[in-house]
Order: C-alpha cells, then structure tokens, then sequence
C-alpha cells in the first residue's frame, strides 16, 4: 500500500529497461530461460491446472450501503489495485480458485510458480509477466518434494502475510484438504515475525502440515503444487470470509493467551512513519483522548499486545496502513473509523469490515504531499467521536 507512483517513474527507470533487454535476449533462448530462471511469459492456473479443487463463480453481496457503493466507486476506485469489473453494484462477480499444478517448480527469487509443461509462470490474466515475477538469476537447485506444496508470498507487509497468505491456507484447510494429507509451506524470507509464527501456529494446528524456509536464490521442483486465489475485480478485496479470519485470529489469541475482553477504545497511531503521516496528530489525539481513547502504535516487538488491544475494542480510528491488518482480531460491531488523505482513498478495509461484521466509517482530510502526509480538520473528527456508542 505504497504511494502511487505515475507512468513515467514506472516506465523511466534502470530495473525497467533491464528487464526489457533481458526479455529481448535471455527470455527468448530456451537455454538461457532455464539457466537463469527468467519466465516471462505468464499462464493462467486455469489453463495450468492438474486438478481443479473448487471453482466457484458467484454474484456476491458487497453488503454496502448507497454512501458506500458511492464512497468506492468514485472515490477509492482510481486508487484500488487493478479495480475492474464493478460500478456501483449491489453484488460483485468473484471467482474462488483453488488447483493443483502438477509438475511444477518454485521459484524463490520471485516467489511464484513455474509450470514446466506450459513455459510459463502461473498468474491471473497477464500474458506476459513483468519484473516482479520474471527476473534473471542464476539459482541452487533444492532437493524435490513430494506431495502437495504451497509457496507462500514474499512479503513484509503485515496486511498482505495476513489476509493473503495465511487467510486463504486457513480457508483451505478447514474447507479442502484431505484429512491426514501432508502439506508442504514453503516460507520466502520475511522481516514479519507475524507471518513467521502464523505458518508455525499451523504446522501445530494442522496434522500433517509442515513449514520449510525457501530461499531467494533457490528453486525446487515439487511434485504438486497448490494454487489459491480469490478475484473480486479489485486486488484490495481479499478472501476475508469470517469463518477462516475468525480460526486465524483464535490461533494467534491462544498462543500469546490474549484474555476475553471489551470496552477498549483505540487510537492508533502510525508514528513517525514516512508514508501517511498525519501532521496534526496530536491535536486529533487530545480530541479521542476526551472520549476514552488510548494511543497506540504497532511495531515489530509487540505483537501480542496488537492482537490483545483489537480483540478488546470497542472502536478503533486508524489512518489507513496495513497495520490496520489488526481488524482480523476484532469481534462483530467494533467500530471502525478509517482516516484518508483526499488524494489517496481504498476500500480495503470497507470490504473487510463489511466480510467480519465491523461497524465501518471513514473520514477524508487534506490532499497528501508525495508520502501522503496529510492534516484532518479536528472538527470532522470531533463530531464523528460524538455520534459514537458508549462503550459497553
């Protein structure tokens, strides 16, 4: 959930034109493809798979009211991540994936599946694959695995290791996988301690499933490789059905012994963080402190106390970052107030809140700067703070 860059920085870079030569030379040479791993060329998991687990094409309620149908459409859809598809509805198609690719090879450097039969890297919709998942390298080779694999994300996004990586496996076991089944994780290198526990959270949870590191500059061939995607027509929209959010957030409850609670009241705080700073903080921050608010900032040694505060709130403001990810531990009715610069708005946690039974809201500041720092008007917030529930 970086700033948003335009076409001309995109384009007018030197990892841009390398790539481009190395798709002009190294992509096109057999040889050379496999020597260094460079698959530019992507192919869908439809086309791909082996064995199709589910398919589900549907009409899903977006449960938004009119505000917020308009809210997303005209606001954040110029800055959610490949939005298409969806105007305004009252439903939006989706389609849930889940296969098998069989033979395939992981790709650490780039985190994503090769499928050797097709020549192609698997990805929705993209015929050819740009240098996030195509890059030139020579790799070690691991020893094969057998039975069933999944090659997580490579991320350090707290957001993403949660609602697209351990989200969707947790899906996947309680809804699919064979009783008894071994299930490979195969772990990319991550800062995140969060993502690194929760797979070991399911090695413990899950009979049969283990966890293994894959290096960035290693590749392994595998003899089934499992695919999991959920396609909205909006990359911000995630799997976030209840029910796996709900096994998740209990497994991280248990392990660090987070108590039942309620009633706390969080204003939470991104810091001195670069990007999305709110430059009057703490003028916003003496206005929430007047209605119980308690400042709170996430970072990475205090997880446990994240998981206990949000699964305690009654109401959270946020400006919105991926450590707003936390709403995962929230109970159904928590009171959510997202905080945008007006030139950078998303419906990330709209769709979320609306999938976990959140009472959701937001407010709209200032244009942001390049970082998207931006100031809120103190009596925006001051009249939302007012139209709050007490606290149970």
């Amino acid at each position: 959930m970086a700033r948003v860059k335009s076409g001309f920085r995109k384009r007018f870079n030197i990892r841009y034109w390398r790539w481009l030569a190395a798709r002009a030379t190294i992509g096109r040479i057999s040889l050379l493809r496999r020597r260094f791993s460079f698959y530019p060329r992507g192919v869908d998991p439809e086309i791909a798979a082996t064995l199709v687990i589910e398919d589900r094409k549907a009409e899903m309620a977006t449960s938004f009211t009119p505000e917020e149908c308009a809210f997303v459409r005209d606001r954040c859809w110029p800055y959610d991540t490949l939005a298409r598809e969806w105007r305004g509805g009252v439903t939006v198609p989706v389609q849930e994936l889940a296969l098998t690719i069989s033979p395939a090879e992981l790709l650490g450097h780039v985190s994503r599946v090769f499928a050797p039969d097709r020549e192609g890297v698997v990805i929705r919709d993209v015929e050819w694959v740009n240098w996030n998942f195509a890059r030139a390298k020579r790799l070690r080779v691991l020893p094969a695995l057998a039975g069933r694999c999944h090659l997580l994300a490579r991320t350090d996004n707290y957001y993403h290791a949660l609602f697209e990586d351990l989200v969707p496996v947790v899906n996947y076991l309680e809804r699919f996988h064979p009783k008894g089944m071994p299930l490979t994780l195969l772990l990319p290198p991550s800062r995140l301690e969060s993502l690194n526990l929760g797979c070991a959270l399911l090695e413990q949870a899950y009979p049969g499933v283990r966890v293994i590191a894959m290096p960035d500059d290693a590749k392994v061939a595998v003899e089934e490789a499992l695919w999991l995607s959920f396609d909205a027509g909006n990359a911000e929209w995630s799997f976030a059905d209840a029910a796996p959010v709900q096994r998740l957030a209990d497994l991280f409850r248990a392990h660090y012994g987070v108590p039942a609670g309620r009633g706390r009241r969080i204003f939470f705080s991104r810091g001195n963080s670069k990007i999305r700073r709110l430059l009057n903080e703490d003028a916003l921050w003496d206005i929430a402190r007047g209605h119980g608010f308690e400042r709170f900032e996430a970072k990475g040694d205090n997880h446990a106390e994240q998981v206990r505060l949000f699964s305690q709130a009654d109401a959270v403001i946020g400006v919105h970052g991926a450590g707003l990810g936390n709403l995962a531990f929230c109970r159904p009715g928590t009171q959510v107030i997202e905080l945008f610069p007006a030139n950078f708005t998303k419906s990330t946690y709209l769709w979320l809140s609306r999938r976990l039974g959140l009472d959701y809201g937001w407010l709209i500041g200032e244009p942001g700067d390049y970082d998207q720092a931006f100031a809120l008007n103190e009596n925006l917030l001051r009249d939302k703070l007012q139209s709050l529930p007490p606290s149970s």
